[in-house]
């Protein structure tokens, strides 16, 4: 697992450009109604919770999705905490562990997955939110950072 470290250096690095890249005042918008707030989307992208759970290590900080901090400072101090995590766990990572399956009910298509899916799933969902994060800046009339990968 050590091999992907440098993935999720660089993922971390875009994100929190991502996340930085939008002012303060703008983490409550949402582009429409049936959309989550920038502020939700940038604390969607936080991976401490499943890196805690593959590992049994402890996580930085408690996740319930109901209660995450959504104004600027707050969520992006909570990614940086939650990508150093990840990064600090993910080379100690087991074959025991990577082999280990959880059911999670609300995943579609996959909802016994084993560690490794359950990681591809992390960067994949961070992108994911991340993406979606550069669109409301697009809305806001703000240029995204440059990708890089």
């Amino acid at each position: 697992m050590s091999a992907f470290v440098g993935d999720w250096k660089i993922s971390k690095r875009f994100t929190l450009e991502v996340a930085s890249a939008m002012p303060a005042e703008f983490y409550n918008f949402k582009p429409n109604p049936d959309e989550m707030t920038f502020g939700d989307r940038t604390h969607r992208r936080a991976n401490a919770g499943r890196f805690a759970k593959i590992t049994g290590a402890k996580p930085p900080f408690e996740f319930d999705p109901g209660r995450m901090p959504t104004d600027k400072a707050s969520a992006v101090r909570m990614l940086r905490q939650s990508f150093d995590f990840l990064i600090s766990v993910l080379p100690g990572i087991t074959s025991e562990q990577l082999k280990r399956t959880w059911h999670i009910p609300s995943w579609k298509g996959r909802n016994d997955p084993d560690g490794r899916a359950m990681i591809l799933n992390r960067l994949v969902h961070t992108a994911h939110h991340r993406a979606q994060g550069e669109v409301y800046l697009r809305v806001k009339g703000i240029k995204p950072p440059d990708y890089t990968f």
